[in-house]
């Protein structure tokens, strides 16, 4: 619990793409942070609206947007220092179900069959928390090697005589909602990346190696999002492409 006490320095960063081929953006991203003295809340998260459905952009977006108004609500009250995680992470719950509620309501207001998925991720002092619904992703980068947190919610099935994966949960999909959590300590050096499928095509460990050190400036953060997202494409990705970084 001591490691973080001594100077720390946070450095994030976002951005999203339409990318080569698509004519609309159905991903959304969302990074806040909010420092008090030498200690950290933040509060990140991509949803990718289901390409498969209609107007995935539009529950990506009012996801995103109910997310940074729930940061905001907490920014006016939070004391970083004393704050019970636990309570947090009850809200965050909270929050994770009311975005559900929001995309079913969506879908009776406009009659459509729509939905997203989100990787919503919370860090607060010393601690991080996830929370998981379909297949955007959040990593961890430590010691130079990269892990993945989430579990992507799919599953493969034959069809016309080939594997093929398909998204088994996502928001919007019914009225009771069921998401998976992640947690632990962070340690120093640590970083975090949070993005939608797009981004984690061709990505690759390597890919954080060589952009580490820029990934650790504050100045740089958001260019290497840009860098990177330049690169997936040139890789051959055809989709949307959403990234955020985390680092303490």
């Amino acid at each position: 619990m001591n490691r973080l006490k001594r100077r720390s320095r946070l450095c994030v960063g976002c951005k999203t793409y339409i990318g080569n081929t698509r004519d609309e953006n159905q991903d959304s991203i969302v990074l806040r942070a909010l420092q008090q003295q030498q200690k950290y809340f933040v509060v990140a998260a991509v949803c990718d609206g289901i390409g498969g459905l209609e107007h995935g952009e539009l529950a990506s977006q009012i996801v995103i947007k109910q997310i940074e108004e729930w940061y905001l609500q907490i920014n006016s009250w939070i004391d970083i220092e004393t704050v019970d995680i636990e309570i947090l992470i009850c809200h965050l719950k909270d929050l994770a179900e009311e975005c559900n509620a929001t995309v079913r309501k969506l879908q009776q207001e406009k009659n459509i069959h729509t939905g997203t998925t989100m990787s919503l991720f919370m860090l607060v002092r010393n601690y991080y928390f996830i929370i998981q619904v379909g297949d955007s992703r959040v990593y961890l980068y430590r010691e130079k090697r990269l892990h993945q947190l989430t579990v992507d919610a799919s599953t493969t099935k034959l069809k016309n005589g080939r594997m093929k994966q398909y998204l088994n949960n996502y928001l919007g999909k019914s009225d009771e909602l069921w998401f998976s959590c992640e947690n632990g300590e962070i340690l120093p050096q640590d970083i975090f990346v949070i993005c939608s499928d797009g981004f984690y095509h061709y990505f690759s460990e390597n890919d954080m190696r060589q952009y580490e050190t820029m990934i650790r400036k504050k100045q740089r953060t958001n260019e290497v999002c840009d860098i990177l997202i330049n690169t997936m494409m040139e890789r051959g990705e055809r989709d949307n492409i959403s990234v955020g970084f985390v680092t303490v």
